[in-house]
């Protein structure tokens, strides 16, 4: 936890300012909620839970040690509650409609204030929705939903499936399930969300685990393009890996070398066992690594199934940029402490995760409007730790100042100014 104050400030009065313009959105959709709970103010609480995400709190004991010096820093610009207040409304959370409300609050923010965040550059002028799972460790097996998963990651130990939709630079939507969940079974629903959010996505992209007969029927039947990887494993992947070393042996054009160790074959339209007709476009990777003096190799073979109109160089590298879902899991377990699960209850610590994705959405916000383009990919913890702490200060005043002689002293100035402009609108 950062707990010199001066270096978040920026973007927690963003983050304020932010909140100011959606108040009476936030009262409305939390206030039944919280109300329930015994919270006296929703918004009150919706800005200590956000805030303290971006201002990196690992532990809710950390957060305990640090309130009074956080209600004196910044009791002139909001009042937050403490991390006892937190755990116990939090701690009762047992449905997913605070999540949900949570979800439609930040996708609210983003298509009013920031809609260039859902574009995704080389995607064909089209919105392109990744979604993915990751798996989330848990520390205690005593917590509800921790069980042994499927994955091989945390093969016989408690942990959590993370769904998430990912949409150019944000995650749009997200859901926890307990660690024995197969995320193929969600992918309907999660399409569902996201049109029922009034994204109007055109192409849906996901790894090999979603890759069902029905879920191929379902994107046909919304007339949506897709590109979901095909395990070597399914039967058409089989008949395809065949004729491509018959073809490989012959030399045949018909194989297409789209890279270093990557060949392709397109089998063009074919026929499933379920009467499914898809593309699939057949991949051969061949991985050489040297051990010892030797060369090992290994040859992976794989399918996209696909009904773009794409070359099948291009599918293939239009697939494998759904990479950019997986940066977001990275992000959120590297830079806001996805794992740190604090809760008993699994709603409750589904609600805790998507406060950490709004806070993470928040922040890109204030990077696009608050900083030039230089600064506004990086990370949480690099843009707070290698600009913010390395070039603002405090005078003898307690005034937050940029530091001279830095590579980034103009803009950091530029962003003060802004920044005292919000703090007395806030104020006021």
């Amino acid at each position: 936890m950062i707990t010199e104050f001066h270096i978040v400030l920026p973007a927690v009065l963003h983050a304020l300012h932010v909140f100011s313009e959606y108040n009476t959105i936030i009262d409305t959709y939390l206030l039944r909620i919280f109300t329930f709970f015994g919270v006296v103010s929703p918004i009150r609480m919706f800005r200590s839970v956000i805030l303290m995400q971006i201002m990196g709190v690992e532990y809710q004991h950390h957060y305990r040690q640090f309130y009074p010096e956080i209600k004196s820093y910044f009791t002139s610009y909001c009042t937050l509650y403490g991390a006892d207040k937190i755990m116990e409304a939090i701690g009762k959370v047992t449905n997913s409609m605070a999540s949900w409300k949570l979800i439609m609050i930040q996708n609210g923010i983003i298509k009013t204030r920031c809609p260039q965040l859902l574009s995704c550059p080389g995607a064909m002028g089209k919105r392109v929705a990744d979604i993915d799972v990751t798996v989330l460790q848990s520390s205690s097996s005593v917590k509800e939903g921790a069980e042994a998963g499927y994955n091989k990651k945390a093969k016989g130990k408690p942990c959590f499936q993370l769904s998430a939709t990912f949409i150019g630079r944000v995650f749009v939507d997200a859901k926890l399930f307990p660690g024995c969940t197969n995320p193929k079974d969600h992918f309907q629903k999660a399409v569902k969300r996201v049109l029922s959010l009034g994204l109007n996505i055109d192409i849906v992209r996901a790894d090999s685990a979603y890759m069902t007969h029905e879920n191929l029927l379902f994107l046909k039947k919304l007339s949506l393009g897709y590109a979901i990887g095909a395990p070597a494993t399914f039967k058409a992947v089989q008949i395809g890996k065949a004729l491509f070393k018959k073809l490989a042996r012959r030399k045949s054009s018909a194989i297409i070398h789209a890279g270093k160790g990557v060949a392709l074959y397109d089998m063009k339209e074919v026929t499933l066992t379920s009467g499914v007709k898809t593309r699939i476009v057949i991949v051969r990777r061949i991985n050489r690594t040297k051990k010892k003096g030797r060369w090992h190799v290994k040859t992976y073979y794989y399918g996209i199934a696909s009904n773009l109109e794409l070359p099948a160089v291009k599918l293939y590298r239009f697939y494998h940029k759904r990479q950019c879902i997986e940066a977001g899991f990275r992000e959120l377990k590297n830079h806001y402490h996805l794992e740190r699960l604090p809760f008993q209850g699994l709603k409750a610590n589904e609600f805790w995760v998507i406060s950490k994705i709004t806070a993470m959405t928040l922040i890109k916000i204030f990077q696009a409007e608050m900083l030039p383009k230089a600064l506004q990919t990086l990370l949480r913890k690099t843009l707070f730790r290698r600009i913010f702490q390395k070039g603002l200060r405090l005078d003898k005043t307690g005034k937050v100042q940029a530091r001279r002689r830095n590579k980034y002293t103009w803009h950091l100035r530029r962003l003060l100014c802004k920044t005292e402009r919000m703090r007395l609108q806030i104020i006021a």
